[in-house]
């Protein structure tokens, strides 16, 4: 900065003060003149006397910082501590990168090129009384001449005569004494009405002021409490207070000018202890010091009181709620969502999960409840939402982190404020599994007791009908019988009697199959079947009885032949009954039997269809065919022979199977039975020439298996004897030697071996030896995934055995690799 340029800007400065009559607006034009200089960034005036505006004046060069910004900045920098001790003395604060230096801050964001900077400030005063502070920010400091300083410091006095002399002169400024005393005389009798008890007080500890209610509390008379130190009249101390080893909040306000609260145990005039909260307030004179502190005190002694005795209360409340085996709990419904606010101790047992992970992860609570009942929680929401009922009860059902299951019972209680809007629920949850257990103990036993008379009035109704319409037959034509001698005659008579006979005969058997059905005590009898020849049977049995009726009895094959291991006896029982109640119950049309594979990776099932063009069930009676001693015709109405145990017995058959079966129908129309039924497939035998086991291919064969594991290797060695011979190696060592001593034709290789080498390296040195190049290595292992597979044929390996390992499987893949 050139001087004789900021001259002529020092000459324009003096202008305006010569010029000006309001103070105010005097500073306002000097800092906008002031911030038009290039090195002048931002000029702002901080008023301290009372009448001058308290709002600070401040312009800043066009482009450095946005209007909204100043007041902002200001604030950062006053808040320097070190800018404000160099402001006190008149000098420069060089802005530095020092961490406590908030200054810095503004120069960081607002300059990138980190120009050297530095904020003047200078007093406004004129004599002592001081009116406000000039404060420059200033960039590139070093080109800032020592005489420009002087000039903006002389500057600073003017103005300060100056507005000492507008402000002289301006009779607004001056009150009047009689304001002042009436002003005066209004605080005072505020001072004594308020209802805390109050002390003014100065740096020296001297009482200088007091209202009425203090003067009650201490018993004392004004002229006994003004002039005396404060801890004398508040504690009866002869020194100043030194609580904890910490000197008297007072000193703090006095040195920061702030205010301060802080909680005394005192003793009162009957000498009980009472606590008292102080308020110590900053008193400032017109230059902003502190020169006195308003101590504000007020009994806090029955809050105290109540909160502790509140707090013992909750306590003991915890404490029993606690040792309760119930769960109680709270919502808050105040927020975006409702959030889980208090879960009691007693969550822990009854959950299983820890109280704190539930409040902290809001989801493990709903998580827990077990899937089905999920829908009744929403479906109480939403009725709560509907009726605003503030009561909702419910049970529903947990899974604990060990997946057991216990029946929770809820009662909630929504909270409103006096709006009527819903603010908490609070809730107890209670674990009532052993009352729900045998609460369903007791209804399955009464289902069952029910169901056992129902079986009973069935049982004897349709046994009775069953037992006395065949035998009434039979009794009827024995009776004809005797009494005629035509040989046509008695061979049609026996016929007669021969189907009563089988009818009598095949209920009988019904009621024997049920029971054994019902006793579990029929085991499965899987054995290998063709699907053609199961249903090449079926079609020639039902074939003539098509006929007769004259029906179309179609089946519809599966596209090829497949043969699967299963019960046949059940599936022959379940095809012939599912046949003969649509043959029974269909009067024209067709009966159609269709059977299907349905393919699924984790089961295989065989689909059977039986569908017909009968009569059809009632809707309503659906639900009863499966039952035992039921029928679609019922009582003295009934349309149909039979025992009405033959559905009941194909469900019973069809679960033994492990399958399900299911029921269309519609009246007059028709009905399809649908059957699933899991199935397996044979395990493929290889019929191989030779000797009577067919292993000829492994005569004269010899086979090392590596196997640290003595029981593993006895299997090994068991499941291959008669068939190979076999060497045992239980670690790398002895796979060594044992391969040196002699030529295997296989190598079965265990992966993990325990002591020394991995059977990966045994087996990459073993094959780095001639004689073993071609020599087949096989893994076995349990490590069975894909990638583990792949790895181990990349590695070198022949062949991939995972674990537990199959006798067939074993001796298969053996077969196949001498083969080759």
């Amino acid at each position: 900065m050139s001087q004789p340029c900021f001259a002529s800007v020092i000459q324009r400065a003096y202008r305006i003060i010569g010029s000006s009559d309001k103070p105010c607006q005097m500073l306002d034009s000097l800092c906008k003149l002031l911030s038009n200089e290039k090195e002048f960034v931002f000029v702002w005036i901080e008023p301290v006397a009372s009448e001058l505006k308290k709002d600070k004046i401040c312009f800043a060069r066009e482009g450095y910082f946005e209007k909204h910004d100043h007041r902002l900045i200001i604030q950062h920098f006053t808040e320097c501590n070190s800018f404000k001790s160099e402001r006190d003395k008149f000098g420069i604060h060089r802005i530095t990168s020092d961490k406590n230096d908030r200054c810095f801050n503004i120069i960081k964001n607002y300059f990138s090129d980190n120009k050297a900077s530095a904020i003047f400030s200078s007093q406004i005063k004129y004599g002592n009384k001081l009116f406000a502070y000039l404060n420059i920010l200033i960039t590139e400091i070093d080109n800032i001449q020592d005489e420009t300083f002087s000039l903006l410091k002389e500057l600073a006095d003017d103005i300060g005569a100056k507005v000492n002399e507008l402000i002289s002169a301006n009779p607004e400024f001056e009150k009047p004494e009689t304001e002042f005393n009436e002003n005066r005389d209004y605080l005072k009798t505020l001072l004594h009405c308020m209802y805390e008890d109050i002390m003014v007080i100065d740096k020296n500890y001297n009482v200088v002021d007091v209202n009425n209610s203090r003067l009650k509390i201490s018993g004392k008379k004004t002229e006994e409490v003004i002039g005396a130190k404060c801890y004398a009249v508040s504690h009866g101390f002869d020194k100043p207070c030194n609580f904890y080893g910490e000197e008297c909040p007072m000193q703090e306000v006095f040195k920061s000018g702030k205010s301060t609260q802080v909680r005394h145990q005192i003793a009162g005039k009957d000498g009980k202890l009472k606590y008292v909260d102080i308020l110590f307030s900053p008193f400032k004179n017109e230059n902003g010091e502190v020169e006195k502190v308003i101590e504000t005190f007020r009994d806090v002694t029955e809050i105290v009181n109540s909160n502790r005795e509140l707090k013992e209360k909750e306590i003991q409340l915890k404490q029993i709620v606690n040792n309760l085996d119930v769960v109680f709990f709270n919502i808050d419904l105040n927020g975006r969502k409702p959030k889980l606010t208090y879960l009691s101790e007693g969550f822990n047992k009854i959950w299983g999960i820890d109280r704190a992970t539930a409040l902290a992860y809001q989801k493990v609570w709903f998580s827990s409840v077990y899937e089905e009942d999920r829908s009744k929680i929403f479906r109480i929401v939403r009725e709560y939402v509907r009726t605003k009922d503030p009561n909702i009860k419910t049970e529903f059902r947990i899974v604990r982190p060990d997946d057991s299951l216990r029946w929770i019972s809820l009662r909630t209680k929504i909270i409103t404020d006096t709006s009527g809007a819903s603010k908490q629920i609070f809730g107890i949850a209670e674990d009532i599994t052993d009352k729900k257990l045998l609460e369903i103990e007791l209804q399955n036993a009464y289902q069952k007791a029910k169901e056992s008379i129902n079986f009973k009035n069935y049982l004897l109704g349709n046994i009775n009908h069953e037992i006395r319409t065949p035998l009434n037959a039979v009794l009827g034509f024995t009776q004809i019988l005797k009494e005629e001698t035509s040989k046509e005659v008695i061979d049609e008579l026996a016929d007669k009697i021969l189907f009563a006979s089988n009818r009598l005969l095949n209920t009988l058997d019904s009621i024997i199959e049920l029971s054994d059905l019902q006793s579990d005590s029929r085991k499965l009898i899987k054995n290998e079947l063709s699907i053609y020849e199961l249903l090449k049977t079926v079609q020639h049995r039902f074939s003539s009885i098509a006929q007769e009726k004259n029906l179309i009895f179609e089946v519809i094959e599966p596209d090829q032949d497949i043969t699967i291991r299963s019960d046949e006896f059940l599936l022959k029982k379940i095809l012939y009954q599912l046949l003969d109640n649509a043959f029974k119950y269909t009067h024209h049309g067709s009966v159609t039997l269709s059977l299907r594979f349905d393919m699924k990776e984790e089961q295989n099932w065989l689909v059977l269809d039986v569908s017909d063009t009968g009569i059809g069930i009632e809707p309503e009676k659906l639900e009863t065919i499966f039952e035992a001693f039921r029928q679609g015709s019922e009582g003295l109405s009934r349309s149909y022979q039979g025992a009405g145990i033959g559905l009941t017995l194909t469900k019973k058959m069809i679960e033994l199977l492990g399958g399900k079966i299911s029921v269309e129908s519609e009246t007059g129309i028709g009905s399809k039975f649908s059957v699933h039924i899991p199935f397996e497939f044979p395990v493929k035998n290889e019929k191989l020439n030779g000797n009577k086991n067919g292993h000829s291919n492994l005569e004269g064969k010899r086979i090392l298996i590596v196997e640290d594991n003595q029981l593993n290797a006895e299997v090994l060695k068991h499941y291959l004897k008669s068939v190979i011979n076999t060497d045992i190696a239980f670690d790398s060592q002895q796979a060594f030697e044992l391969s040196e001593k002699y030529l295997y034709d296989l190598v079965l290789m265990d992966i993990s071996l325990k002591n020394g080498e991995s059977g990966i390296e045994v087996m990459k040195k073993i094959k780095l030896r001639d004689e073993y190049k071609t020599v087949p290595v096989i893994a076995l292992t349990a490590f069975t995934f894909d990638e583990d597979k792949n790895k181990f044929l990349a590695e070198g390996f022949d062949g991939f055995i995972p674990k537990p390992i199959q006798r067939n499987e074993l001796l298969n893949e053996i077969k196949n690799y001498f083969r080759k």
